[in-house]
């Protein structure tokens, strides 16, 4: 014979088991999350590269202030300053010497930017990488225009940079970003968006 509000307590002892499944799921999923968020750049750009997709996400027209950017030189000579790059619009460009959709990309940058006759300033910010690895990527596909060091992936993380390759169209004045294009540039592609933003190309 059961007591009065048994049949109740005996109901939740039949659930607890289900509610705790669903605890573990939900904490499991949130733990999962919260290390994806941490681990983004500590286990490097190549964990969530958006050119490993069949297309990439492509441009993206903004109206959006840019944060300054001031790193070490690739080459160790000195320092990559944004504010330095002002006068012309300027192509900001996130890669890595790790990243495979960047071997492709970076050849079509450094032809672009070497006969446009400087109407736009090209910078390669080179994210959570290795020094040397980077430089031996830079001579190879022979890139010509001004390259900073981001270890650490600190500008990658201000500009909310979700993998490599990505790279930002920001005005003359360096304090506006007009568009953000997710994933590997090819040539024509790239010439396409600058005269749509710059009128050249």
């Amino acid at each position: 014979m059961t007591e009065p509000g048994a049949p109740g307590g005996g109901r939740g002892r039949r659930r607890s088991p289900v509610a705790a499944v669903v605890l573990v799921l939900v904490a499991a999923a949130v733990l999962s999350t919260a290390t994806l968020f941490a681990a983004r750049w500590l286990v490097g750009p190549h964990a969530r590269t958006p050119g490993n997709e069949p297309s990439g996400l492509g441009l993206v027209r903004l109206d959006r202030q840019a944060r300054p950017v001031s790193l070490p030189s690739l080459d160790g000579s000195g320092k990559v300053d944004l504010a330095g790059l002002t006068g012309k619009p300027i192509v900001m460009n996130f890669w890595s010497s790790h990243c495979p959709p960047c071997k492709r990309e970076t050849p079509a940058l450094a032809a672009v930017a070497s006969t446009l006759g400087g109407k736009v300033n090209f910078v390669g910010i080179d994210t959570v990488d290795d020094r040397a690895k980077a430089i031996a990527f830079a001579t190879q596909y022979k890139v010509s225009y001004p390259l900073a060091f981001d270890p650490n992936g600190t500008a990658a993380d201000e500009y909310g940079v979700p993998g490599l390759p990505v790279t930002f169209f920001l005005s003359a004045s360096g304090k506006t970003i007009l568009g953000e294009n997710i994933g590997a540039l090819t040539a024509p592609r790239l010439r396409q968006i600058l005269h749509q933003l710059y009128h050249v190309g």
